[in-house]
């Protein structure tokens, strides 16, 4: 289905036009942001094009539709926050976005087995999340054809952007087969963009670099959520001095930060501020909708006070505090309950990093 000479209506996306968000288990969407249990095709790249989930989707676009498929951006603009719909025109294949496993060797509190082998491991040994997620094949292994196709579209089908993000993408084997088969089928005119905590800067004892080095460019995504103990203690297996060491040695490839505002960040913000002028690199903020109870619009107004106080030299963070953190939403006793259950099993104090909220104990929500 082509796009030229369509009134593009105020509901359209190119994205199911122009890109692929491709699961580890091999599941296709359009985005990276639609839920699989919503646009489900399990049955290999090569069906998925002419698949009628997608035709389907695509004529609802056109026709100024709002499909249950893309609820989640639907949800975000009813609010007035900014989403991943695309309204231009594009042509071709522009975008993949490739989740090669979720092999990480983080246990971020706000993520779950599904996208961390860690997480996982702790989870089948004390079942917080029920039976959780295999971890035993990565993304190529669910469809041969897929690393062909990808060479296919980087040479025919204008390609120009990966997207790579795992679990922990720089520490697997599948990122290493990947680079490998693209340099071995010169297809490395692209841009790979990686989602990373920046951990390890090498594979298996050799380093990336020489490796990178070979495609037209390559951005790395740096995920830090905050700063020192606060970001030390919600992301299990972070080591702050390690970030930082990583991130000066792999400066020229960092593109941006990407720092998600939850109950743990909001305290130490600016300092993701100073890192990004310093270095002068971008920084996405990102909500955090799920779970629930990590939403900083959950924050007492007293706590929201003292945040504003903290923000006042940094519009970009005021404009964080409009957009994420200023909604009244009632607090709730998970908070509480949800990390010292998880202290319970990994050593940790969160009262000790986190006093101020001993008086969410007495909250009856």
């Amino acid at each position: 289905m082509l796009l030229t000479g369509v009134n593009l209506s105020d509901n359209f996306c190119s994205r199911p036009f122009n890109e692929l968000h491709i699961e580890d288990n091999g599941n296709i969407t359009p985005c990276c942001v639609m839920p699989s249990n919503r646009f489900f095709m399990g049955n290999g790249i090569q069906n998925y094009f002419s698949g009628k989930p997608l035709q389907q989707l695509k004529q609802k676009l056109i026709e100024n539709q709002r499909p249950n498929e893309c609820e989640y951006c639907w949800k975000a603009e009813n609010v007035n926050l900014k989403t991943h719909r695309i309204k231009e025109e594009q042509k071709g294949i522009r975008q993949i976005h490739i989740r090669l496993n979720n092999v990480c060797n983080f246990k971020c509190r706000m993520c779950n087995p599904r996208f961390s082998s860690t997480w996982e491991i702790e989870n089948r040994k004390h079942r917080f999340f029920g039976e959780g997620h295999s971890t035993q094949k990565d993304v190529f292994d669910y469809d041969p054809r897929l690393l062909p196709f990808i060479v296919k579209a980087i040479r025919k089908m204008n390609l120009k952007f990966i997207n790579i993000s795992g679990g922990e993408p720089l520490i697997t084997d599948a990122n290493y087969k990947f680079l490998t088969y693209l340099i071995d089928q010169n297809a490395t005119n692209v841009t790979i963009a990686y989602s990373t905590n920046l951990s390890k800067l090498s594979y298996k004892n050799k380093a990336l670099f020489p490796l990178w080095n070979k495609f037209r460019r390559i951005n790395l995504e740096a995920s830090c959520d905050g700063w020192g103990k606060a970001v030390e203690y919600s992301r299990t297996g972070f080591n702050l001095k390690t970030f930082l060491t990583n991130f000066m040695k792999a400066l020229t490839y960092i593109h941006r930060i990407n720092c998600v505002v939850n109950i743990y960040s909001v305290w130490t913000l600016p300092y993701i501020e100073k890192l990004s002028k310093k270095f002068n690199k971008k920084v996405i903020y990102a909500p955090c909708f799920l779970p629930e109870f990590l939403n900083p619009q959950r924050l007492l107004p007293e706590d929201k006070e003292k945040l504003l106080g903290i923000y006042k030299d940094y519009p970009n963070l005021i404009k964080v505090f409009d957009d994420y953190i200023s909604k009244d939403l009632p607090p709730m006793r998970e908070m509480i309950s949800y990390n010292l259950m998880l202290d319970k099993y990994r050593d940790t104090s969160f009262f000790s990093v986190f006093p101020q909220y001993r008086k969410y104990n007495d909250i009856s929500c």
